[in-house]
């Protein structure tokens, strides 16, 4: 009579390498874990114990949180690649604070907030804001499924644990071993305060045809008009800053022909939430609200843009200088554009 038992259950070694083949696994996972623990890989504040300074890698939804987190800078500029061009360095000159510029590329407004709130979190003492709202702050309501360039909320969000988990991935080991290459000075970290030109990429004397802003659609009631949730969202955090935290709010330029035409139910939405933004900033000491969103000279020159929505470093200067004036004057600063 012949018998149906397998090898596999009455061979002993066969458990005991199964167990030791688990055994090297876990220990292979803590040894990383214990790395990831020391290194910090994405330099969130939440871990890390070597003291290695900086980031070195171009996912903005990724470094910002190293840049929002540095207490060398009491100031910062808040908003996606529209807010790109403003320089932190020539803000700092001209103000007396320290700005770090905190753009993310592609950004809903709710990833934005996710980085001002970690920001906050991060600065007990903040000098000043600047909040760059391009039309999806305009928003009546939020989109169900999130959209835009994916984002790490577990990054920015207060949760130890929920951080460690995303640490046992090739991109946290990647980003470790970048650190780690900082901390031994064999790689230079990102430029600390953030700035980096997209005309390195699209040059003066270019003009993509792409771009077009997405303003809201037109809605049926006056209510639903005045509801914005983005900025709801905005005011809530703007109110946890002390009473004297000046907050300067902009919308960015537009190429002209982009700009709502005067009596249309776009302009109407427009002006609509415009006053939610500078509703936000009322009553705020050394605060403004700057609508650079219009058409003139300046925004009629393709040579300002380098595509619908991109605007270069000529109106940057201009828009820098206007922040500047709005940090010392308020609402009464003298904006030229």
């Amino acid at each position: 009579m012949s018998s149906s038992t397998s090898s596999s259950d009455t061979d002993p070694g066969w458990g005991r390498g199964l167990l030791a083949c688990l055994g090297t696994l876990t220990g292979a996972a803590l040894l990383v874990l214990g790395l990831m623990v020391l290194v910090d890989p994405y330099d969130s504040g939440k871990l890390g114990l070597l003291g290695i300074n900086g980031v070195d890698n171009r996912l903005t939804q990724i470094t910002a949180a190293s840049r929002a987190r540095n207490p060398d800078f009491n100031a910062a500029i808040l908003g996606n690649s529209t807010a790109q061009m403003i320089e932190p360095a020539e803000l700092s000159r001209a103000t007396g604070l320290r700005f770090v510029q905190l753009y993310m590329t592609g950004a809903l407004p709710r990833q934005q907030l996710a980085v001002l709130d970690f920001y906050e979190r991060n600065h007990k003492e903040v000098g000043a804001l600047v909040i760059v709202a391009d039309p999806s702050w305009c928003a009546h309501a939020r989109e169900k499924k999130e959209g835009g360039v994916p984002f790490p909320d577990w990054l920015y969000d207060r949760s130890v644990v929920t951080y460690a988990v995303r640490l046992i991935s090739w991109q946290a080991i990647e980003h470790a071993f970048q650190r780690i290459s900082i901390g031994l000075g064999r790689r230079p970290r990102m430029n600390p305060d953030g700035f980096v030109s997209y005309e390195d990429i699209w040059p003066p004397g270019q003009f993509r045809e792409v771009g077009w802003p997405t303003d809201p659609a037109p809605v049926a009631s006056a209510e639903m008009r005045a509801t914005f949730p983005e900025i709801a969202a905005l005011t809530s955090l703007v109110e946890k800053l002390k009473a004297d935290v000046p907050v300067v709010i902009i919308v960015p330029p537009t190429f002209a022909a982009t700009v709502p035409k005067p009596g249309t139910e776009t302009a109407a939405e427009r002006s609509a939430c415009d006053a939610a933004l500078k509703k936000v900033v009322a009553g705020r000491p050394r605060s403004n609200f700057i609508s650079y969103r219009v058409d003139n000279e300046l925004t009629r020159d393709r040579a300002n843009f380098a595509d619908y929505i991109h605007y270069r470093r000529t109106l940057a200067r201009k828009i820098e200088q206007g922040i500047a004036a709005s940090l010392r004057d308020g609402e009464s600063a003298k904006i030229d554009f």
